[in-house]
């Protein structure tokens, strides 16, 4: 009777799911398929489609893309465990934030479901992720397997098709065009995500993107996933997949806990492939344990398993046939390609390879995920309350004890801003009720206080910690460090400009727990970056603005005669350039100008070329780019990747997206700066008016050994406040550093004047250069300008050394760029008065 029960229940279940379409039933064509790519409008409609047919699936809308499209997560169970979801949700995070006893956090995790993240689709260009998205939940959904009834049972898969919509729509569009023709493997040559491109999976820490904030309400405030897996493609050729564990340094802020859990789920992924036979898995390289702030990485400082594989690709939905011939014979560590070793024992010799064969080796890899989390799900559970306990634990030990935030600060509108952000991802904040004193020294009612003893106090330390990037070397002492994966320094308090006092025993405080931060009252204090939105907002209403020497605002109506001032402010006329490269400094300088509300028109290679400018605008941005690449830009059969040197077909980009600016091009900014307009370079941007315009200084970086090297790390820097690009800086401050550009003017004193008058408003420091991070070299840089402003006829350069802007997590430096611009378009009144010069 029983076995007649199991086989009718089992009928009963392949009929309901008989009404789910599979993949090629409604794409028309399999994802994964020779010259096929489905767009975001699909991919969602299809996860509709899943949902409305079977009850192991929920299509939820999470949130609304940068450009306005629907995010959507699907939630994937049986179905009896979907109908008590938000139960299960309950448990983790009940369990992820420590609050149960340890009775209950038992009996909780033995009732519970692990809760396991999967998401495609980040990186637009790469993009098997989000074509395996589909398949992965019809198998899910539909499978009848022992293993896929037991994930089901026991895991609850939070599915993201497609974290990043705006980019597949853009990616699906453009190969489309493309394909069949000899630009089928062109590269995008714009950014697949606003503002961010690339650097989209850098901003989980600042959450400035609307697609970040999304998912960082999703991991760090409702569903606490143990495990959080995170798709891409780009393993070190001739490799086919990454797998944990990551190389080498770990972040010391990294629970072991974690790092082991990570270690133990890349070993069951990389012997499952083993089972199946899947050849080129590695492991141990490139990919480090160190940086903060991916969609991976910064759950891996939230008690939360952070799993990276990158799957090897070759362009779009376009296959490949390597010889292994055209192999190196090493990779970057010096390990064979060719031969098994211990993080590489089935190398891949080589044959084709197309964007079926990388969704068949990332289902490989979700399956052993699943399958171990579906093994492990109570101990998943109850890992994640024993950490967020320990860290507590930890944290009210002292060393640190807690952060104070004073009210008093050089900047109040950043330091609200930096506590935004650390409430985004997940940790606590309060408020003091009343004056206080902790570790000798008195705070005013109203401070903000960061208690150490917090689940999430790893993530807590390493933000506000200076990081210290150790130098592991390759062979012996002499050898060179190996360089960070993305950047060696991050520290928010550094690179904001907040003052922030670590408190390392503990005291006495009445405090109460925020919910809300405050929203700052427009502001007219130039040491607020606050006041560049009011600024912008009076404009915009037709106001009358005045600013004075000391940077402060006057506004015409509100008390002030305007005697005091030294410029009237008006509304600047902004050029971007944005070069066919998808720039990621120019996009994060869109975001800068955006948030501050400076109106500002990109500009292309033909706008510049047409000259004129003058007429147009009163300032022009370069973001980092090399001069080369300005001027050149993509050549028609040039591929920006280098992969001419692993034999690859050459790729031929539309005509229309090839060339940079050319001479035409130069001499056309030349005569605009000329005539009196302002140019505004950063970093590698500065040079092109250094090398041709020319400007009166030298390059004091050199190469050879001893070349000062900083691969992404926070640097001090002198400023002088008395120049109006300095307005509203402080006299000491950090600026980003990555690559990095120092000078020395070359005009002597008596000659420093008038049309070429070269003034330094920032320095690198004379000693203690490294705020956090890593750096080499140093010397080169010491004491050397930092920032330019360099007449040039009757305009001038300001040129960065540093980005100013970077990622938008640079608060501390945004003042230099937003006085630039801005006083691009002021006019001067005490010149206007005597009879001088009335421009800029």
């Amino acid at each position: 009777m029983r076995r007649r029960i199991f086989i009718l229940t089992l009928f009963a279940a392949g009929w309901a799911q008989a009404a789910v379409p599979a993949p090629r039933e409604h794409f028309g064509f399999d994802p994964g398929d020779d010259y096929k790519l489905a767009d975001y409008g699909q991919l969602v409609a299809y996860f509709r489609k899943l949902a409305a047919g079977s009850d192991r699936i929920r299509v939820v809308e999470f949130g609304r893309s940068s450009m306005g499209r629907p995010m959507v997560a699907a939630f994937i169970s049986d179905a009896e465990n979907l109908r008590r979801l938000e139960r299960y949700r309950e448990i983790s995070r009940r369990l992820a934030l420590g609050e149960a006893s340890e009775e209950e956090a038992r009996r909780l995790a033995a009732e519970g479901k692990a809760i396991v993240w999967i998401d495609s689709g980040l990186h637009a260009t790469e993009t098997a992720p989000s074509q395996h998205a589909p398949h992965l939940a019809w198998r899910l959904v539909t499978g009848e397997s022992e293993e896929v009834r037991r994930i089901r049972r026991n895991v609850i898969l939070l599915q993201i098709p497609c974290i990043n919509p705006d980019g597949l729509d853009m990616v699906a569009e453009w190969y489309r065009r493309n394909v069949g023709t000899p630009h089928e493997n062109a590269r995008l040559p714009w950014l697949y995500q606003k503002y961010a491109g690339h650097d989209n999976n850098r901003d989980y820490f600042m959450f400035n993107l609307e697609e970040t904030r999304h998912v960082g309400r999703l991991l760090f405030h409702e569903w606490f996933p143990q495990i959080v897996y995170n798709q891409h493609q780009s393993p070190p050729f001739p490799a086919r997949i990454f797998v944990p564990p990551h190389a080498e340094p770990l972040n010391p802020n990294i629970p072991a806990a974690v790092a082991e859990g990570v270690t133990l789920i890349g070993a069951v992924m990389k012997e499952r492939f083993a089972r199946e036979n899947k050849a080129g898995v590695i492991s141990y390289l490139s990919f480090d344990g160190w940086w903060n702030g991916g969609l991976r990485t910064a759950p891996l400082f939230h008690n939360m398993h952070g799993i990276l594989t990158e799957t090897a690709g070759y362009a779009y939905a376009t296959p490949r046939t390597y010889d292994p011939k055209d192999f190196p014979e090493r990779f970057a560590n010096g390990i064979p390609t060719r031969t098994p070793s211990i993080f590489y024992p089935k190398p891949w010799m080589g044959g084709r390879w197309s964007l079926r064969d990388a969704i068949e080796y990332m289902l490989t890899a979700d399956f052993a995920v699943l399958d171990f989390a579906a093994t492990r799900s109570s101990d998943l559970l109850l890992k994640a309350w024993q950490m967020a306990r320990e860290a507590v634990q930890e944290g009210s030990k002292g060393k640190p004890y807690a952060y104070v935030v004073p009210t008093e600060q050089w900047d109040a509108s950043s330091a609200v801003e930096m506590l935004e952000r650390l409430k985004l991802g997940g940790l606590r904040i309060h408020r003091a009720r009343r004056d206080f004193e902790a570790q000798g020294k008195k705070y005013p009612a109203g401070s903000w206080v960061l208690l150490a003893a917090q689940p999430f106090r790893a993530y807590l330390v390493d933000l506000m910690e200076p990081q210290k990037f150790p130098e592991i070397r390759a062979g012996d002492a002499s050898g060179p460090v190996r360089r960070p994966y993305d950047v060696a320094g991050w520290t928010l308090p550094l690179s904001m400009g907040v003052r922030v006092d670590r408190v390392d025993e503990p005291f006495q405080a009445e405090l109460e727990e925020v919910t809300t931060l405050p929203k700052p009252a427009e502001v007219l204090d130039a040491r607020q970056n606050l006041s560049f939105r009011t600024l912008a907002g009076l404009l915009e209403k037709g106001r009358r603005v005045w600013r004075a020497a000391d940077g402060s605002l006057m506004v015409e109506g509100q008390g002030s005669s305007g005697s005091a001032a030294r410029w009237e402010i008006r509304r600047p006329r902004v050029a971007l350039y944005e070069p066919w490269t998808a720039n990621t400094d120019t996009g994060w300088t869109q975001w800068l100008l955006d948030y501050y509300r400076v109106p500002y028109e990109l500009v292309h290679n033909e706008d510049i070329q047409r000259g004129g400018f003058g007429k147009r605008f009163d300032a022009l941005i370069l973001a980092s780019q090399s001069a080369t690449s300005i001027l050149h830009g993509i050549r028609y059969s040039e591929d920006p990747s280098g992969r001419e040197a692993r034999a690859e077909p050459r790729v031929i980009q539309r005509p229309e997206y090839t060339g940079g600016i050319g001479v035409r091009g130069l001499a056309a900014i030349e005569e605009f700066v000329q005539q009196g307009g302002t140019l505004i370079v950063f970093d590698a941007a500065s040079e092109l008016p250094v090398e041709y315009f020319p400007l009166p200084l030298r390059n004091a970086v050199r190469p050879g050994a001893g070349a000062f090297q900083c691969p992404g790390s926070l640097l001090r820097i002198t400023v002088d406040t008395a120049h109006p690009l300095a307005a509203g800086m402080p006299e000491e401050a950090v600026a980003f550093v990555i690559g990095g550009q120092a000078w020395d003017v070359t005009l002597p004193a008596e000659y420093n004047r008038g049309e070429r008058e070269t003034r330094v408003v920032a320095r690198y420091a004379k000693e203690r250069l490294l705020a956090s991070g890593w750096v080499s070299g140093e010397r080169q840089v010491l004491g050397k300008a930092a920032l330019i402003e360099a007449r040039y006829g009757r305009g001038r350069v300001v040129a960065f050394g540093f980005r100013p802007q970077f990622r938008g997590q640079t608060f501390g430096t945004f003042k230099f760029v937003l006085n630039a611009i801005y006083l691009s378009a002021a006019r001067d009144v005490a010149a206007s008065a005597s009879g001088g010069n009335h421009g800029n």
